[in-house]
């Protein structure tokens, strides 16, 4: 007998979804998957935990990302371009 399926709809900040589905990204995981381990884990033990997480480096990693996407990016096409950029002081 096939397993019957339940949609589960919420309402997300979308901010807070986009950086939560960042984190997931980097993790390896779907939205789906985090959903569907949080049901089974309340199932089991009765409690709502909170069990995912980035390691300390991939969330440095991901702040820097962030804190930088907007900056402007010098393009260094020749050599002397490359050392005038260091020589500046």
């Amino acid at each position: 007998m096939p397993t019957k399926v339940k949609k589960v709809q919420v309402n997300v900040d979308r901010t807070t979804a986009d950086n939560a589905e960042e984190i997931m990204k980097e993790i390896g995981v779907t939205p789906s998957v985090v959903v569907n381990t949080l049901y089974k884990e309340i199932e089991a033990t009765g409690k709502i935990p909170l069990s995912f997480s980035l390691t300390p480096r991939q969330r440095a990693e991901m702040e820097l990302n962030r804190a930088t996407q907007d900056l402007p990016v010098k393009h260094l096409r020749t050599q002397k371009e490359l050392e005038d950029f260091f020589d500046e002081d």
